[in-house]
Parts: structure tokens; sequence; C-alpha cells
């Protein structure tokens, strides 16, 4: 019996992506940021999603990808001099970190190989 559930598993992702785009919500409404960038952030992430549902393994290894983009954006974000950004830095970067082990045990789970075929 495998440690992690495909349920488990699909929770954690679609977790982490709602966490990440509420994350990515907070900067344009507390330091009145600009919603284009929110957009251009979460766009991507938002695409993936129907995906994730249908557990497509393509939308997995793309959000794989795009998991890593935002770790780095993340990772810059906790050397700013605004606390607020940094906090966001540090859960962002958590979430990321959480979101592509995720992705990565996803992915080596038999069940979504045999979905895909």
């Amino acid at each position: 019996m495998p440690v992690f559930s495909g349920l488990m598993l699909n929770r954690v992702l679609l977790a982490c992506c709602l966490a990440l785009l509420l994350l990515f919500a907070i900067p344009v409404f507390v330091m009145s940021s600009s919603v284009g960038l929110w957009l251009m952030q979460s766009i991507p992430l938002l695409i993936t999603i129907p995906g994730l549902l249908r557990h497509s393994r393509r939308s997995l290894q793309w959000l794989g990808f795009l998991t890593l983009f935002y770790l780095l954006e993340a990772i810059l974000q906790i050397f700013s001099p605004l606390l607020i950004a940094r906090s966001i830095g540090i859960l962002s970067t958590l979430f990321c970190i959480l979101l592509f082990t995720a992705v990565i045990v996803s992915l080596k789970t038999p069940k979504h190989h045999a979905a895909d075929q």
C-alpha cells in the first residue's frame, strides 16, 4: 500500500495552488500593487488547475516547471526590506517546496501513468 494516496496528493496539490493564489493577491490589497502583476502570476497557475482535477500527467509536469519559477520569485522576495513582502516570500517558498514535492510524488505514482493511457 502506498504511503500517499492519490486523493491526499490531489488535495495537497490543490491546497498549495490555492494558497499561492491567495498569497499572490495579498500585495494587491495590502501594498496597492498592480492587478497586472497579480494576473501575470495567477493565470499560468489557473491554467493548470483543470488538468489537476482530471489527473493529467502533462498538467502535473507543467505545474512542476511553473513551481520552480514561483520558487525563484519567492526566494527573491525573502530579501525584500518590507516585512509583509518577506512574510509573503517565506510562506510562498514553503508552499512552493511542498507543491513541487507533491508534483514529483504524484508523477511517480503508478495511478497517474494508468490514467493517461
